[in-house]
């Protein structure tokens, strides 16, 4: 009896824990026009190291499957553009025989690079989302969320002010240019 309790204890080890798994997805989007953005530079980066990079597609849709029991950051960069970043935390117990996929969406606007302006605060991740892979909960740090998000308003405001009137300023230059032609 005891044998076979030992035997069962470690067949029962050796089966392969699965879970609910998670699919980020979404659009990446210009700040200023709202139009979608394609040839955006993804890269997903696990526990600290790179596995993979991909662009947007036409409609600047990308797509990335995570594993369970790891920490990601997702990139997003271009020419000319600032990069952006928000990290998953997928840690987190699995249940047996569950291999149910979760979908988050994601939408990540990008801004132009400017000189006139620090945008450094980009550097930080935007969100910090945690994923729970035996229920398949995702939730956000909404703490991290109201620590940044006043500066990333205030940010983004400045930026908006600086985008308009550089686009005003160029505007006359450009019918002078086309009155001459």
């Amino acid at each position: 009896m005891r044998k076979a309790l030992i035997v069962a204890v470690l067949v029962g080890l050796q089966l392969p824990a699965a879970a609910f798994s998670l699919k980020v997805k979404g659009v990446v989007t210009d700040y200023l026009t709202g139009q979608t953005m394609e040839h955006v530079l993804v890269r997903v980066y696990k526990d600290g190291a790179k596995v993979s990079t991909a662009e947007t597609g036409a409609m600047g849709h990308y797509a990335v499957e995570l594993e369970n029991n790891h920490a990601y950051v997702l990139r997003f960069s271009g020419p000319g553009l600032v990069t952006k970043c928000f990290t998953v935390d997928t840690h987190g117990m699995e249940w047996v025989g569950d291999e149910r996929r979760k979908e988050l969406e994601v939408e990540m606007t990008m801004l132009e690079r400017t000189t006139a302006m620090d945008l450094s605060l980009f550097d930080m991740p935007m969100g910090r989302a945690s994923f729970e892979p035996a229920t398949g909960l995702v939730s956000w740090d909404t703490d991290y969320d109201r620590t940044l998000r006043p500066q990333v308003e205030g940010l983004m405001n400045e930026y908006q002010r600086l985008m308009t009137a550089q686009a005003s300023a160029a505007a006359p230059r450009e019918e002078r240019t086309d009155e001459r032609r």
